[in-house]
């Protein structure tokens, strides 16, 4: 690699919806962003947008941008929709996930944002967002994120004492929470595709947790074990607590196979998933091919190999050296006995032949 990303500042994140604030490594900001908060807002306490709209309500949020500097600041804007990631958080800064098929009204489609903000030096700029809800009336909630990044100037590269490149970029995030009704919506979890799949280059079995339904689930525990199917016996295990689920999203969740080879064959996945009030089992067979097991240990790192495979081959290697050693031994004392017989019979021969001899000179005697 001759370009890293050293660090990546994450200025302004939400943990649940509410923002963290960090500094820069030198303790100054490059920019700043921050909510105005609308009349329509549920609880004027949050700093993020918590929005009671109507269906087909057009409404423009406004967002204050502030520059510090003696040189003006070039953002780039995004409004994202949440989205659940593989780590079970929450995420607002993918501009361009796969949602899932049961989300009626993503953020990023009823909302219009301008892509770039300029804001000139030691000045602020107020920034507005279009949001324009569906004409059907939507129960549960829409969640998304205003992600704002600083542009990266790509005329300037700052580099290490290594030479290595350094990018320290300044983002924010401002989280938009948006609902019509109070109407309650009960969380349904479902459980889709099991796959063998690899996490740094380390082996993990991928199970796709979906959310179908427009609610925040906060706090959910995940208990997956795998079993040979028909088994009992646990082969593998995975405990998470605290994960968070986006409306309307889904996530793979990991079950780490402990640096072991994949093994081809046909196994169970058991499921319990609680967020306290609600519960959900499953227990669902799956399938690892022979091919995906070879390509996916190719590719692992830091791999136990098992031994019973040395075992098989060792046994196999020596099956074969005992053969070989046989065989060869075999005919050495075939070759010993043809040789001892051929040399029998020449001497058999010899015996004849001077038997022979000595009668035709006795025969020549008693004839003289």
């Amino acid at each position: 690699m001759n370009k890293r990303i050293v660090s990546l500042l994450l200025l302004i994140i939400m943990i649940g919806l509410a923002p963290l604030k960090a500094s820069a490594q030198d303790g100054t900001m490059n920019f700043s962003v921050t909510a105005v908060i609308p009349e329509n807002q549920i609880d004027k306490t949050k700093t993020y947008f918590d929005l009671k709209m109507k269906p087909g309500q057009v409404q423009e949020l406004e967002v204050l941008m502030n520059n510090p500097l003696d040189k003006e600041v070039t953002v780039e804007n995004y409004a994202n929709t949440a989205i659940t990631n593989d780590n079970g958080i929450v995420d607002y800064s993918n501009s361009d996930p796969t949602l899932d098929k049961t989300l009626k009204a993503p953020f990023s489609i009823i909302s219009e944002v301008e892509k770039e903000s300029t804001i000139p030096a030691k000045s602020s700029k107020t920034l507005k967002v279009k949001v324009t809800m569906p004409d059907e009336e939507l129960d549960g909630v829409i969640l998304g994120g205003l992600h704002f990044t600083e542009k990266e100037d790509k005329t300037k590269e700052n580099k290490d004492n290594s030479g290595v490149q350094i990018k320290n970029r300044f983002a924010f995030a401002i989280g938009v929470l948006i609902r019509e009704n109070d109407n309650v919506i009960k969380p349904d979890l479902l459980l889709g595709k099991i796959q063998p799949s690899q996490v740094n280059y380390r082996n993990v079995l991928k199970a796709n947790i979906q959310n179908t339904q427009p609610v925040i689930i906060q706090k959910l525990e995940v208990d997956a074990r795998v079993t040979k199917k028909g088994s009992k016996e646990t082969l593998f295990e995975q405990k998470k607590p605290g994960i968070r689920m986006a409306p309307n999203s889904n996530f793979n969740f990991g079950t780490s196979w402990e640096n072991e080879e994949f093994k081809a064959g046909k196994y169970t996945l058991h499921m319990n998933v609680s967020n306290g009030s609600e519960k959900w089992k499953w227990s669902k067979d799956f399938e690892i091919s022979q091919k995906d097991a070879k390509k996916l240990n190719e590719q692992a790192v830091e791999l136990k190999v098992d031994p019973t495979n040395w075992y098989i081959f060792g046994g196999v290697a020596a099956a074969v050296l005992l053969m070989i050693i046989t065989f060869a031994f075999s005919q050495y004392i075939s070759k010993k006995k043809q040789q001892k017989r051929k040399k029998l019979r020449a001497n058999a021969a010899k015996r004849k032949k001077s038997k022979n001899r000595q009668k035709n000179n006795t025969k020549n005697k008693r004839d003289s």
